[in-house]
């Protein structure tokens, strides 16, 4: 149910200048970002992270979440204009958008972009304005037994889709839950893993480890590609945003692919890129023409747009109710709430209601006002994609220093940074997946917690771990999840058989 109280207060938050400010300044950065191939939303918010700092809750996330949907919206612009997907988000994009621009008809499809990206966001934002109040009731009930379940839920699933190697999956997983292990032991006292350091007294400090996971790690990905400059034509960079008979005639594959993605963006560490190929296959099975699909048809733009954006309000429902992050932009995310005092979680909807709404308001403010600035700055914004590597790594490297440093003035975390990036770097080249690394050292200290409140509860007894309705609920959700896969597969080989 809503609370008209809170909403009111909410809208308030949000119309302070500073508020509205940030929040266009972030739909920018997230532009910019997103248009420079290689990097992405999970890059760009640790970016900005160490700058939120000094800010409320309500500025610090109009902040944040500006970044994060325009960076997914914004990877489709370099997508349709040189066929470089800016973001994962964008690769299904490319298909149909750069074929049309090729075609001279670039203007409508980047109309038809933008226009998919807002429907996407506006739809997942309502459902999480509808669904997550529901769902945070719902888990208020969920004691110590029901947390460990939904941490294991959420970093089983995340394992299990992060690559196609389940071991090196698991690995990952477990080398972040055992890197927040490190420092003093909330309970006795006792030094882990400090190797005499009392910097580490309190752990390894997230917003370090955050960016130098993503942006230190990408810089030095970046500094291994040669300088290159890419042009492109500005003949059709107009944007022209299609009519309402238009998007009409499209309503259908609208419609489903804004479920799409919100669907998919609640499953912990599926994210934008399985939503965009989910929604275009679905689109291009259900059409009467799937041959037309990939030569540059507004349905093979519309598809995978309206879902990948739809991811993200999609990705904070977990993330805002259960405290399980469902996408790593999202676990960003949920560090920024986490260096606010926040703790996401059910108690978060009763005592922080009015930052609950500001965040729900905030997604609609969005989308709304990304379409204006679209529909102004793409023209110019896109002239970003001739940017060189040499130009962008050294520009990234700088941001990361210049924002921890700013933030901690401790030469310690600019050392967890680079340490981290090497880190980063390292697991990229072996070919494992960051997800389950960034997951795992974010769920850590909820799945540490759980499980010890828990095995005191169970007093030696396996059985208590499942006397619970919702964590037996829970972890039938997770063998269901896993075996899915397994069966599914099967019967595809037994049909092809036959």
């Amino acid at each position: 149910m809503l609370d008209i109280a809170a909403l009111t207060t909410a809208s308030g938050l949000l119309i302070d200048p500073l508020t509205m400010g940030l929040l266009i300044l972030g739909i920018v950065v997230g532009l910019v970002i997103g248009i420079l191939p290689g990097l992405g939303p999970p890059i760009a918010i640790a970016l900005a992270l160490p700058f939120t700092f000094h800010l409320d809750a309500v500025p610090a996330m109009a902040l944040l979440l500006g970044i994060y949907s325009a960076a997914i919206y914004g990877g489709s612009i370099s997508a349709i204009a040189v066929g470089i997907p800016g973001t994962g988000a964008a690769i299904a994009t490319v298909l149909d958008g750069h074929n049309m621009y090729k075609s001279g008809r670039g203007g409508e499809a980047l109309g038809f972009s933008l226009a998919g990206s807002i429907i996407g966001g506006l739809v997942s934002a309502l459902f999480l304005m509808l669904v997550a109040p529901l769902l945070a009731g719902f888990a208020v009930q969920f004691g110590p037994r029901e947390y460990l379940a939904i941490s294991v839920f959420g970093l089983a699933v995340v394992v299990r889709v992060a690559g196609k190697s389940l071991p090196k999956g698991l690995l990952m997983g477990g080398l972040g839950i055992f890197l927040t292990t490190w420092g003093l032991d909330e309970l006795n006292g006792t030094e882990r893993y400090t190797f005499g350091s009392y910097h580490l007294y309190e752990g390894l400090p997230l917003v370090p480890f955050l960016v130098g996971l993503f942006a230190m790690s990408e810089v030095l990905i970046g500094a291994e590609r040669a300088a290159r400059k890419v042009d492109f034509s500005n003949t059709s960079l107009t944007v022209r945003l299609p009519g309402l008979k238009t998007l009409g005639r499209m309503k259908d594959v609208i419609f489903r692919s804004s479920i799409i993605g919100t669907v998919i963006g609640i499953i912990p560490g599926e994210g934008a890129a399985v939503g965009a190929f989910f929604a275009y296959s679905e689109a291009k099975r259900r059409s009467k023409t799937p041959e037309r699909y990939g030569t540059g048809i507004p349905e093979g733009i519309v598809a995978p747009e309206t879902a990948n954006n739809a991811t993200v309000a999609g990705a904070l429902v977990p993330t805002l109710t259960l405290g399980v992050p469902g996408s790593p932009a999202a676990a960003v995310l949920l560090g920024a709430l986490l260096i606010q005092g926040l703790t996401p979680g059910p108690k978060l909807f009763s005592e922080e209601p009015d930052l609950m709404y500001a965040i729900f308001l905030g997604l609609f403010a969005i989308n709304i006002a990304m379409m204006f600035i679209g529909l102004v700055a793409i023209r110019f914004a896109a002239q970003l994609i001739r940017v060189p590597t040499s130009v962008i790594v050294p520009t990234v490297m700088l941001l990361s220093f210049v924002g921890i440093y700013s933030v901690s003035n401790s030469f310690f975390n600019v050392g967890v940074l680079l340490s981290a990036g090497i880190l980063g770097y390292v697991i990229r080249k072996l070919g494992y997946s960051m997800v389950p690394l960034s997951i795992g050292f974010v769920l850590g200290p909820i799945l540490e917690n759980s499980l010890r409140q828990s095995l005191t509860i169970a007093d030696g007894s396996v059985t208590e771990f499942f006397d619970t309705p919702i964590g037996l609920a829970i972890y039938a959700a997770l063998a269901l999840t896993i075996l899915w896969e397994p069966i599914a597969s099967r019967r595809r080989r037994a049909t092809e058989e036959t």
